[in-house]
Order: C-alpha cells, then sequence, then structure tokens
C-alpha cells in the first residue's frame, strides 16, 4: 500500500517540517497528532495549524475520511499553554490571539465536507475532549477517559461546551462541566460523546477496519450525510424532510444506488 507523508499545505515533507504526522492511504487522512512525549497537548500555534490542516485535507479529492489519532499515553491532554499570558492583551486580542485558533479548529470540523473520525485510544482532557466532540464520528479504546477539567483552574471552558452541546444531553453536559469528573468509555458511548468503543487490545485493527469500510463509500454520499446531519438540526418537520428529500435526489442522480 502506498502511504504518502504530507506537510499541512498538502506538500512531501520531511517530520522535521511539520508539527503533525500525515499519511494518505485508501482514501484515509490520518492526521496523527504527533507529540506524544507531551500527551499530545498543542500549543496555540499547532491548533492553528490543526485547523488549516482539516480544511486542506477536506479538500483534497482523493481523500474520503480525515482520521485524528495520536500514540503515546494519551489521545490528547488539551492544550500546551506554557508561556501564553493574557496579562497585556485587551478583550479583542485575548479572543483573536487566545481563543481563536481553538474555535477555528471546531469550525474546520464543522465546515469539512468529508467525516471527520476521532480515533481515542487513551485519555482526551479539556480540548482533547471537545475535538473528540467536534468530529463527526468518534470512536475509542474502552482504556479511553474523558473530562472538561477547566473549572478546576477557575476557567469557564465555554469553547469546549459549545463544540459538544449538540452531542450530550444538557444534564450530562452540566455535570462534567461543573464538576470536572472523568468519564470511562462505556460512559461516554453511552451518553453520546462517542460512536463506538472497542476492547483495548483490538482498538488498532477494529478502528482501522470501520475506517477502511467507510472510505470505500462514494464521497458525495459522504459529503451528503454530513450535510444533512449539520444541516437539518433545527428545522422544523416539514422542512426537515424537504431538505432530505432535495439532498437525496441530488446525490442519486450523480451517483445511482449500487
Amino acid at each position: 500500500m502506498n502511504k504518502q507523508p504530507l506537510d499541512p499545505n498538502g506538500k512531501m515533507a520531511s517530520d522535521a517540517e511539520f508539527e503533525f504526522a500525515i499519511q494518505i492511504e485508501e482514501k484515509v487522512a490520518q492526521l496523527d497528532l504527533n507529540r506524544p512525549e507531551e500527551g499530545n497537548r498543542l500549543t496555540g500555534g499547532m491548533i492553528a495549524a490543526l485547523a488549516r490542516t482539516i480544511r486542506r485535507l477536506g479538500e483534497r479529492s482523493d481523500v474520503n475520511i480525515i482520521a485524528i489519532r495520536s500514540g503515546g499515553v494519551a489521545f490528547c491532554r488539551g492544550r500546551d499553554g506554557r508561556g501564553e499570558t493574557s496579562n497585556t492583551l485587551s478583550a479583542y486580542q485575548i479572543r483573536n490571539q487566545m481563543m481563536g485558533p481553538v474555535l477555528s479548529v471546531y469550525a474546520a470540523l464543522a465546515e469539512a465536507p468529508i467525516p471527520v473520525v476521532a480515533c481515542v485510544h487513551a485519555e482526551a482532557i479539556g480540548f482533547g475532549a471537545a475535538l473528540v466532540g467536534g468530529c463527526d464520528i468518534a470512536v475509542a479504546s474502552a482504556n479511553a477517559e474523558f473530562a472538561f477539567p477547566e473549572i478546576m483552574h477557575n476557567i469557564a471552558p465555554t469553547m469546549a461546551m459549545s463544540a459538544v452541546i449538540r452531542k450530550l444531553p444538557p444534564a450530562i453536559l452540566s455535570f462534567l462541566i461543573y464538576s470536572g469528573e472523568r468519564l470511562k468509555a462505556s460512559e461516554a458511548w453511552q451518553w453520546g460523546l462517542v460512536g463506538k468503543v472497542y476492547p483495548a487490545e483490538e482498538f488498532s485493527t477494529a478502528c482501522a477496519a470501520f475506517l477502511k469500510r467507510l472510505s470505500a463509500r462514494p464521497r458525495p454520499i459522504l459529503e451528503t450525510i454530513k450535510k444533512y446531519q449539520n444541516g437539518a438540526i433545527g428545522l422544523s418537520p416539514a422542512l426537515s424532510s424537504d431538505y432530505a428529500g432535495a439532498l437525496l435526489a441530488l446525490v442519486r442522480h450523480e451517483t445511482p444506488a449500487s
């Protein structure tokens, strides 16, 4: 199988030239957060680059699925804010310079035309948990855990909440945000943060098999499903039905059912 390492601009590159390890294989773009020694925590610059990378991969005609994964003891332990300070910044500058990159990731996940899958092998904390919630699909190892511990640092995690508010029931979201407690993978599945939990010893194989099956579907079908799921929320039953029919008619015209 051909594995093609790319930089965030879609060009061939060495690991020294970019923060994420990216491989395109069988129409799956595998984006590795690539900081295992730091628990895959991401700096503000890396988070901004993550948003750009997701957008660029979504534009590639040879990619049907974007899979976000990582190695090491954690999927992502959140932001790496070492060296950041807001002491001399205005509220406007804080919003753009510190909050902007995070919000750009959530926007990139939602606006990518194809499904983005989080492959969560271990703990996802803070921004890591929100990243999972912002993806279209999340699959997890039974060893994975999730938490939003910002309140313990006197931070109101409104940005993280924005990424998961459409997935978690209000009572569950409130408890997680106000308590900062951890969710086991089985609880995350029960409450809707992840779609599937695999036994830890089977996770890598099962996740790869799922991605392979999904990426084999025609891209227009995958795009249509995502477009409907994102666009139909909030519509009345009548408009939701009309929207479903219109999208299906368009995609069936272009991609007849087998």
